[in-house]
């Protein structure tokens, strides 16, 4: 998938002139009278916008080629009117949609000559809008006006921001590469969704709708076993709808199934979980810690299982015997399930902070728990409410169960495969459940799971976050831990132990790191700015902001490419130009570990080099872009960071000049 993706956008960026014919095209195809009901312009220009941010083509032609067919569109729309008038209401296909110009006139009639510029931004009725306008007369200078100025608009509105999003995939390509596709095929997944939601209701779940019966009405003709599935196709009793339940159950396990053996054998998972893991920790401040101990203190066992006991309770009062002993029986198996697999694995948490089989780290209890309970409160709660209200409740207590998810990794609690394991067995397990309430006609009544509710949300969790919150605060106030070697044990293998690349947010390796040292971080910038070296004073968001938004700043006053190795941010950056178009960024690293020299002991560090350089855009506009080092031109840089660090006489060496590693 990813390969066929690279191929169609290097493809569009060698035959620019199909994608300025496809957007003049899809514009005017738009704005053309009940056509434009059915093209999607702006999945095509949200496409085109982002392909432009990513560098693959010139903004301007493409602006362009999409101001004129909305133009054009819109302008013969309007003329259709003017030339038949109300004949135009006979004609086909426009007389299959008389409510639609209705609504048109409706509109026109409402905002005036205003409306030829509202109406481009409005879905159904801009298909109409030009060409009643033309029907009831309105002046074509008047309307040749708006029509302009509205393009214009209406192309920046579509492409602008695709083009900022282009560029942001571009930046996180540069940092990480796999994470910028997968980022760019969830935008399109995601905007394809957008798109076919879109078209499914007015035309495929009709459709689909037809063809169901159909086959069902001809599995029922042929009889013997096959009518099991006419049956299920009929809906007979909720079987469609419990084979969904069903398979939503399976794929949880399955998902499950793949993320534990991938934790096993797999160790990118890990590289992975720890890259996210601190790329998280950047992001912390005391107040977000506060309110994330307050979050995950709502997945703890003092909230979850008087909700659990609760809720047994209500189900008991009315009577529901197997019910509630389902939802007892998910309530226990979440437990059972947490330690049964912790035992098994053994996996250490980020940060030590329980005791017995609690103490390791896979699946997470939080997340597995909380989403058992309150994914069963859900169901019975939007059970009681109108359909209409039932996608809000499942998105309100998502959103809860996501939030514990998050803090179990901001507080280092967890990784984020554990979260993830959690939340797959805890769906599962509501799976379950869900197909047993399809199975049995229960009502319950509101009443009952809103005072539940306010037991649960103003007495339950604010009397535990209000009794625990001293030792929760002690619990989580941890820092990861930290290895000391000896100086000796450092020169001769310690140093091996370390990432030889720069580690990405998905686990995959960077550029190579250069040079290992034990020299403090000041004396490095100051011993590295006397042989030519810039500090940059940028922070992250300065970075982002530098590389996504096109300027016409030089080269040397663009803040460098936002990096991150194990999700932390450098602890300084220097650049300098290499004599060229180029310019060289050297990032100083972290690490977990401290070196003991005689009696002191120092943090280690990575250095690591990439290059950038400027791509011009249009207008005296340039974007940051990456760039490559030759591999001479790399050996030759590396020996010039080692030479510019001091060795005292008489000590271990506080450098190690790093192999080349084999790409």
């Amino acid at each position: 998938m990813m390969q066929w993706l690279t191929h169609f956008v290097d493809f569009l960026g060698a035959h620019q002139a199909l994608a300025i014919l496809f957007a003049f095209l899809v514009s005017f195809g738009e704005a053309l009278l009940i056509i434009g009901l059915f093209v999607p312009s702006t999945v095509v220009l949200v496409g085109l916008g982002t392909l432009i941010g990513l560098g693959k083509m010139a903004l301007l032609p493409v602006f362009a080629a999409t101001v004129v067919g909305a133009i054009a569109g819109d302008a013969l729309s309007f003329w259709a009117g003017v030339h038949w008038k109300e004949r135009i209401r006979t004609f086909w296909p426009f007389s299959r949609y008389a409510t639609l110009m209705e609504k048109g006139e409706q509109f026109i009639a409402r905002h005036g000559g205003k409306s030829i510029f509202i109406v481009r931004f409005i879905p159904g009725v801009k298909a109409v809008v030009p060409t009643i306008a033309g029907m009831m007369g309105m002046t074509t200078t008047r309307f040749a006006l708006v029509n302009v100025g509205s393009a214009f608009v209406w192309a920046a509105v579509h492409l602008l921001p695709a083009i900022a999003l282009g560029r942001g995939l571009q930046v996180a390509h540069a940092a990480n590469p796999r994470f910028a596709i997968l980022a760019a095929l969830g935008a399109a997944a995601a905007v394809l969704a957008w798109l076919a939601m879109r078209v499914a209701r007015g035309l495929l779940i009709p459709a689909a709708d037809l063809v169901r019966f159909r086959l069902a009405v001809w599995l029922e003709r042929r009889g013997g076993r096959v009518g099991a599935f006419a049956r299920v196709l009929r809906n007979h009793d909720g079987a469609l709808e419990a084979t969904a339940l069903m398979g939503l159950a399976l794929g949880a396990l399955a998902g499950f199934a793949l993320l534990f053996f991938a934790v096993i054998f797999d160790p990118e998972v890990a590289l992975a979980d720890a890259a996210i893991g601190q790329f998280v920790q950047g992001l912390r401040t005391d107040w977000a810690t506060s309110i994330m101990i307050g979050i995950t203190m709502l997945g703890d066992a003092g909230v979850l299982f008087p909700a659990a006991l609760l809720l047994i309770t209500a189900v008991l009062v009315r009577r529901q015997w197997a019910i509630a002993v389902a939802v007892a029986t998910a309530s226990l198996s979440g437990v059972v399930f947490v330690d049964l697999f912790k035992t098994l694995l053994q996996r250490s948490r980020p940060i030590p902070m329980y005791q017995g089989a609690d103490q390791f780290s896979f699946p997470s209890g939080h997340s597995t728990s909380a989403t058992i309970t309150f994914g069963m409160l859900a169901l019975f709660v939007a059970q009681a409410l109108p359909a209409r209200f039932r996608g809000l409740v499942y998105g309100c207590f998502a959103t809860l169960i996501a939030l514990i998810g998050l803090s179990r990794v901001y507080l280092q609690a967890h990784w984020p495969s554990d979260v993830l394991a959690g939340m797959l067995f805890g769906g599962a397990v509501v799976s379950v459940v869900a197909l047993l309430l399809h199975a049995r006609v229960v009502t319950f009544p509101l009443r009952m799971f809103a005072a539940m509710l306010i037991v649960i949300g103003l007495g339950i969790m604010p009397l535990h976050v209000w009794t625990g919150w001293s030792a929760a605060v002690a619990r989580y106030d941890a820092i990861l831990p930290v290895t000391t070697l000896a100086a000796g044990d450092w020169l001769a293998t310690g140093w091996q132990k370390q990432p030889t690349h720069r580690v990405l947010l998905d686990g995959d390796p960077g550029e190579p790191m250069l040079v290992q040292t034990t020299w403090p971080i000041a004396d490095l910038v100051n011993d590295f700015e006397a042989v030519g070296w810039q500090p940059s004073q940028n922070t992250l968001s300065g970075e982002i902001l530098s590389a996504i938004v096109p300027s016409r700043l030089p080269l040397t006053d663009h803040a460098p490419w936002p990096m991150t190795h194990l999700g932390r941010t450098a602890l300084a950056t220097l650049t300098k130009m290499d004599g060229t178009d180029q310019r060289l960024v050297l990032r100083i690293w972290a690490t977990q570990t401290l070196v003991q020299n005689r009696t002191s002991k120092y943090p280690l560090l990575m250095v690591s080099l990439t290059a950038d350089r400027l791509d011009p855009v249009a207008f005296g506009y340039a974007q940051l872009e990456e760039a490559s080092i030759v591999p001479d031109q790399l050996a030759t840089e590396k020996a010039g960071l080692a030479a510019a660090l001091p060795q005292a006489v008489g000590e271990p060496s506080r450098i190690v000049d790093l192999p080349p590693v084999a790409e």
